[in-house]
Formats: C-alpha cells, structure tokens, sequence
C-alpha cells in the first residue's frame, strides 16, 4: 500500500470535503464517515486536477471509492495505464 499516497488522500478530502477524524486509517468505510455521492464527485474531480488521471465511468464502483487505499490502489492503477 502507497503510505504517502494515503496520507496524500486523507488531507485532500480533510481540507475539501469534510473533516476526517485521527482514528481514520486506510482501511476505514468512507461512505461511513460521510462520503455521499456529491462529495464523490468533488473528490473525483480533485483526484484528476492532483494526479493527473482520468476516472471514467467503469471506474465508479463503490469498492474503488470505499476506503482511502482502494482510492490509492486506484490512482496506482490508473497512472501505470497512461
């Protein structure tokens, strides 16, 4: 797991989103601490301004926006197809 990508994550959605609290770790239920379908596509937006990919339609599965290392796992992905 990308550790700096994680914590990358974390502050992207802590200072643009809604606050995460310390307890928050990489294997958390985001869709739990309040990651709604409109905070999901601020933060799909900011992923590809910040990390230079593109999210496309097959890749809005629940699973992949679920927790902040399914989202690193995903940037990951979609940065060595390009």
């Amino acid at each position: 797991m990308n550790v700096e990508l994680t914590e990358s994550l974390r502050e992207l959605i802590d200072s643009h989103l809604f606050p995460l609290g310390e307890e928050i770790d990489a294997t958390t239920d985001l869709h739990a601490e309040g990651l709604d379908s409109l905070a999901l596509m601020q933060l799909i937006l900011l992923i590809e301004k910040e990390h230079a990919v593109s999210i496309v339609p097959a890749d809005l599965d629940r699973e992949n926006f679920s927790t902040l290392g399914n989202i690193a796992a995903l940037i990951v992905r979609k940065q060595e197809e390009a």
